[in-house]
């Protein structure tokens, strides 16, 4: 079952790194971007939204959108787009201007943004429409 918030172990699995020790500056800005990526999370996917209200009265704490803790579960099409993300900012640290190297056909850049994200977050052009 899928967890609530994506962990920087998580991160750093989809990154292909050990998980740096907490007190070095890798493992500050992981982590920091991490926590940054759960908290707007919830105010960015309006699905997210939907998840985080306390269930209706009535219903189980176990039904499919909530674990055992009645944690949210969050889907894992949200938890990948929030893990791609996450691998963005951690690959920014070293390049606030998104210049990632500077090659013989000049600089590369970081991506700042990802449709991909957005398609699988479904919002930006990709969000469903709505009225009202």
């Amino acid at each position: 079952m899928a967890a609530a918030e994506i962990t920087v172990a998580e991160v750093c699995a989809v990154i292909g790194i050990a998980v740096p020790d907490p007190g070095t500056a890798d493992g500050v800005w992981l982590a920091q971007a991490v926590a940054a990526i759960n908290a707007l999370a919830v105010d960015t996917v309006p699905r997210l939204r939907t998840l985080s209200r306390p269930p209706s009265p009535g219903t189980s704490p176990a039904s499919p959108v909530r674990q055992a803790d009645d944690v949210p579960v969050w889907p894992e099409d949200i938890r990948a787009a929030l893990l791609m993300q996450a691998q963005r900012l951690f690959a920014r640290r070293s390049s606030p201007t998104g210049v990632a190297v500077y090659g013989d056909a000049g600089p590369a850049y970081v991506a700042k943004w990802d449709p991909d994200v957005e398609r699988l977050l479904r919002i930006g052009s990709w969000s469903p429409p709505q009225v009202g």
